[in-house]
């Protein structure tokens, strides 16, 4: 036995449809949203880890350098060069965050 639905039923069932499709739409767009959040976050987050190992092994270098220096280990040269690859490092890390 089939019921007929009245006039306001009708009106008030499309309304209930109404609002199952746009939640679904929305329930679409906000899981794409995060998504879109989360990778970016991991982005971030993966360039700011690679900043510090850079600058890290940047400081080493500067370290290991000058301790070698002030236990007459190295000339000049060396000395200049363990310098610049110090500073090579830093510049990288600050590239790298300015990227991220």
């Amino acid at each position: 036995m089939t019921q007929h639905l009245t006039a306001l039923e009708r009106e008030l069932l499309a309304s209930v449809e109404r609002l199952v499709t746009a939640c679904e739409s929305s329930a679409k767009e906000l899981h794409a949203l995060e998504k879109r959040s989360t990778s970016r976050i991991e982005s971030k987050v993966n360039g700011l880890a690679h900043c510090v190992a850079l600058l890290m092994k940047s400081h080493l270098t500067s370290v290991t350098t000058l301790a070698d220096l002030l236990r007459e280990e190295q000339n000049y040269d060396t000395l200049q060069s363990g310098l610049k690859t110090s500073w090579k490092l830093a510049k990288e890390a600050e590239k790298r965050l300015n990227e991220s």
